[in-house]
């Protein structure tokens, strides 16, 4: 499937990353860059993944064949019914959201009477770093893509946007958006939430402490860098989900208390044993 013309609405880290992805893939003729400031797009017309970059919304889409919303989640909503307002027939519209029922809940009403298609995506790639300095050419190869039609999604439109990531060298996973929102609460945001709160309750901790940092320390914390605003969000839209998959983690909390008060070297040993399995059942996926 070719891409001829692809726009990306926010170059930011992830933004920035699929552009310069789609050029060193050679994965489309030209591509456009809306960002909201006069400064952001002088910083994109001098890059090499960058044909063409806007402050016009309008332009930035027009004769582009897909469009990608890379902003925060917050603003995904609004900007993905602007642009629903200027597509053309047959383009594809998705974005890289990490949580999708509200985003595609208002899409629905966005693409009543709109000649384009969205299609939800979320691709499980990043870093704790932010910002367009951070971008990388490779950020999403091999990384799990998931992709959120919903029963009324045209088939034509959700091939494509599978096409798209795979052209990426991305994993594609379908799921409803209700079950990306509740499988993500707990393989992405409850892990980040876990992460800052143990950074949280160490915060306190005398300095010299800190120079005895391993490297169990660092790697359990080092998401706990990612931007609080970006985070702070993300867990608002998903709240209810992330919520109950809290509830699940203070139930395994309460039970290692317990059995370390109580239990015998057993118990405490198969707690353990079942975190180990579990773990060793994710691979090592950075291999």
């Amino acid at each position: 499937m070719n891409f001829e013309q692809v726009t990306i609405v926010g170059p930011g880290l992830l933004g920035a990353s699929l552009a310069m992805a789609l050029r060193a893939r050679d994965a489309c003729e030209r591509i456009v860059v809306w960002a909201r400031s006069s400064e952001r797009i002088e910083q994109c017309s001098g890059k090499e993944w960058c044909d063409q970059a806007e402050e016009d919304l309008a332009r930035a889409v027009s004769g582009s064949s897909v469009v990608v919303v890379c902003t925060s989640v917050a603003s995904i909503s609004s900007l993905v019914s602007e642009i629903m307002r200027h597509t053309s027939e047959d383009v594809l519209v998705t974005d890289v959201g990490s949580v999708k029922e509200p985003i595609c809940a208002s899409a629905v009403e966005s693409a009543k009477g709109a000649s384009g298609a969205f299609v939800g995506s979320h691709p499980m790639a990043g870093s704790e770093k932010s910002g367009m300095d951070h971008a990388k050419a490779d950020m999403f190869e091999g990384k799990p893509c998931i992709i959120t039609p919903q029963d009324d999604t045209p088939e034509a439109a959700t091939q494509a946007v599978r096409a798209f990531w795979e052209k990426l060298g991305m994993k594609v996973y379908s799921m409803n958006p209700a079950e990306h929102d509740r499988s993500v609460a707990h393989l992405s945001h409850l892990p980040h939430l876990v992460s800052s709160s143990l950074a949280h309750c160490l915060n306190g901790i005398p300095e010299e402490w800190k120079k005895l940092a391993g490297r169990g320390l660092l790697d359990t914390t080092r998401i706990a860098e990612g931007d609080p605003g970006l985070w702070e969000q993300i867990m608002a839209m998903n709240k209810s989900h992330l919520l109950d998959s809290v509830s699940e983690l203070e139930n395994s909390l309460k039970l290692a208390r317990e059995r370390l008060e109580n239990g015998s070297g057993d118990e405490v040993r198969e707690f353990l044993e079942t975190g180990s399995l579990f773990r060793k059942s994710l691979g090592n996926k950075d291999k």
